[in-house]
């Protein structure tokens, strides 16, 4: 489940974590917890709330939630590597 989490954020776009979590059929608690294991295993990662301002660079661009609307993960290059792996190597 944590592969196909990753196959959904990598398609692109933003993502909303109650869509994330109807589209896994799981509830909100369970995928902060995979989005939390994603983190620590190295395939997300938390955008700081601490912004550079040079937004034409950044992978959120002009969606950007940082500043109190929310959380923002980007993929990692090995979540990128990870989304694309067939079969998959996470559970």
């Amino acid at each position: 489940m944590l592969h196909r989490l990753l196959q959904i954020i990598s398609s692109g776009g933003v993502h909303n974590p109650t869509q994330l979590a109807q589209q896994l059929g799981v509830d909100n608690t369970l995928l902060d917890s995979m989005l939390d294991n994603l983190v620590r295993m190295g395939y997300l990662r938390l955008m700081s709330a601490e912004c550079c301002g040079d937004c034409d660079h950044c992978p959120t661009g002009n969606m950007c939630a940082i500043g109190g609307y929310g959380r923002v993960w980007v993929l990692t290059e090995a979540g990128h590597k990870v989304a694309q792996a067939n079969p998959s190597p996470l559970p």
